[in-house]
Order: structure tokens, then C-alpha cells, then sequence
């Protein structure tokens, strides 16, 4: 009977996710990074995935609590009772970043939202955008968060969009780690003073400011101001020893220029605590290194502050 020759050993084929790279090898911390970048709703599905995942959207570094404009939710209505339960079962954990785009709520969801607000800064959020608004239809009316001061002792980054604000929501002295804030599409009604001791980067994009009076700008450590009026009084700004780049378009409105008196030098809307002022602009750019200056012809105030005749020691790149 000749010999059984040996046959040689089959190699199984290997698993599909053998040698790839696979999330389950990520540590806890990447994975909650990576969830916030996630709508609110998508993140809580991933607790389908295996046990693991279970509780780990409890912790995403960011959160997105989004509503309209083609998000999964058409109204804050149909948000209630899942932001409800997905703050409660969060409970207090920390944030790095939130994000509320709300398009589409009636006046009965106004004190549910600000209490949105209120919970994301308890979780010592340190990056806050709001983009609240009525309707989906541009231009429509807007929350207005002016009822809302803030209070945190963590919030660095904040962003406004197509919000209307006042007094009682600008003065960011009970956030002083705040050191960006930017305004987008936003409205300043009854607005006197925007101050913050701790604001190095400001942006005003495309804002509509009062048409009565001029809004005081108070940031003495600012580093970049980024100033777009594109309707009523050009703001007021104190001087900023810290600045290095300004950028100050100022568009053609009827109330951005003296139209009323026709006298370019005419200084009685420009006043601060009752007295008037020499310079509404140039005095607060004064120590720019860098310096974008566009305005309407029409447009007086560049004019006017001129002729005080301000010194710019330290500017180097000056562009019209």
C-alpha cells in the first residue's frame, strides 16, 4: 500500500477587519471627539452599534442640537421631547463646543430654548454658536437673546448669527475667558455699550446697528477687530492698546453718514456718558499695525476723524 502523502495545510482567509484599522481600537476620548462632530440625533443612534457604545455618546466633547433649513427636525416642536431626554440622560457633562441652529419655533418655545442656553453653559461649554430664527424664510424675525445675559466662567468662542441683541446681553464681564466673539447678519437695538476686558479677536459681519444713537465698543486687549456696518450709526471705539490688524468696511445707509444737517463736522451724535467726542474710529485703530479702511463716499466719518489728525506709530500696511 504506497505511503499517504501529506497533504499541505489550507490557510482560512482572514476576517474582513483583520489588518484594518477599526474604531473599536480607539480609546474612549478620540471616540467622543468624533461624535460631536455629529447631529444630536445621530449621535444617540450610535448606541446600536455594540455595548461599548452604548453610553458613549453621554459624553461627546460637542453637541448639535439642529432644526430646519433640511436638518432631520422641521421645528423646535418636533425637537421638545428629544432634547428633553437627551440633556437629562447627559446630565453634566462637560462640553468643548455647542452648536444651536434652530430655524422654525413659536413663542411658546422661547423659554424652552433660553433653557437650552442656560443648561449647555452649565456643562462649562467653552465654544457656543446660536443661530436661532423664527421662520426658514430670510429676514424673518429672530430670537432675541438680549433677555439673556450670559454667565460663564469657561466660554472662550462665541458666535451669533441673525440675532437681535441689547445692553443687558452685551457686557460680557461675568465671562471672562471670553476671547472671541463674532456677529453675523445681526441687529443692535437700543445697544449703548459692548465692552469685554478679556476679547482679543471681534467680528461684526454684515450688522445693522442703531439708528438713535452710537454703540460704545469697549476691548482694551483687543488684537483684531473685523467691523462691517451696513445700517445705522457707526460704532464708537474706545482705544485699543493691544491691536495689531483692523479691518473697517463701512457701506452706504442714510443714517451712516451726516445727511441730516449736511455738515461733515458735525459731532453732536457722537457722544459718550453726555460728552462729545473728537474721534468716533481712527483714535481706537491708532495702534494697528495693519489697517483695511473701506467706506461709501457718502460716508463722512473717516473725513471727519482726520481732521484731529490721529497718530499711527506702528502701522505698517495700510490699504483703502
Amino acid at each position: 500500500m504506497p505511503p499517504r502523502k501529506r497533504g499541505r495545510k489550507v490557510k482560512r482567509a482572514a476576517p474582513p477587519s483583520a489588518g484594518r484599522p477599526s474604531l473599536d481600537a480607539l480609546p474612549d476620548e478620540v471616540l467622543h471627539h468624533m461624535l460631536s462632530f455629529l447631529p444630536a440625533q445621530e449621535a444617540v443612534r450610535t448606541c446600536v452599534l455594540a455595548r461599548r457604545w452604548r453610553h458613549l455618546w453621554k459624553s461627546a466633547t460637542g453637541l448639535r442640537i439642529l432644526c430646519g433649513n433640511g436638518h432631520e427636525a422641521a421645528s423646535v416642536s418636533e425637537l421638545r421631547e428629544f432634547v428633553y431626554h437627551l440633556l437629562l440622560l447627559r446630565g453634566g457633562s462637560p462640553l468643548d463646543t455647542c452648536v444651536l441652529d434652530l430655524c422654525g419655533y413659536e413663542d411658546e418655545d422661547i423659554p424652552l430654548m433660553r433653557l437650552w442656553i442656560r443648561h449647555v453653559l452649565m456643562c462649562k461649554v467653552q465654544a457656543l454658536s446660536l443661530d436661532i430664527g423664527r421662520f426658514t424664510i430670510p429676514g424673518d424675525p429672530c430670537l432675541e437673546v438680549g433677555n439673556l445675559p450670559l454667565v460663564s466662567q469657561n466660554l472662550k468662542r462665541l458666535k451669533l448669527e441673525s440675532q437681535q441683541v441689547n445692553d443687558s446681553f452685551l457686557d460680557f464681564s461675568r465671562c471672562p475667558a471670553l476671547e472671541v466673539l463674532k456677529f453675523d447678519d445681526c441687529e443692535f437695538l437700543d445697544c449703548h455699550r459692548i465692552s469685554s476686558q478679556s476679547l482679543k479677536f471681534l467680528s461684526f459681519s454684515n450688522c445693522d446697528f442703531d439708528t438713535e444713537f452710537c454703540t460704545y465698543i469697549y476691548a482694551p486687549n483687543l488684537i483684531s477687530l473685523w467691523l462691517e456696518v451696513t445700517e445705522g450709526w457707526t460704532p464708537l471705539l474706545e482705544r485699543m492698546p493691544s491691536l495689531v490688524e483692523a479691518v473697517v468696511k463701512i457701506k452706504f445707509s442714510d443714517d451712516s453718514y451726516c445727511g441730516r444737517c449736511g455738515d461733515e463736522d458735525c459731532s453732536s451724535r457722537y457722544t459718550v456718558h453726555g460728552d462729545s467726542v473728537d474721534t468716533v474710529l481712527l483714535q481706537g485703530l491708532s495702534e494697528a499695525q495693519s489697517l483695511v479702511l473701506m467706506s461709501d463716499i457718502r460716508v463722512c466719518v473717516f473725513r471727519r476723524d482726520l481732521k484731529c489728525c490721529p497718530m499711527f506709530s506702528n502701522l505698517k500696511t495700510l490699504t483703502q
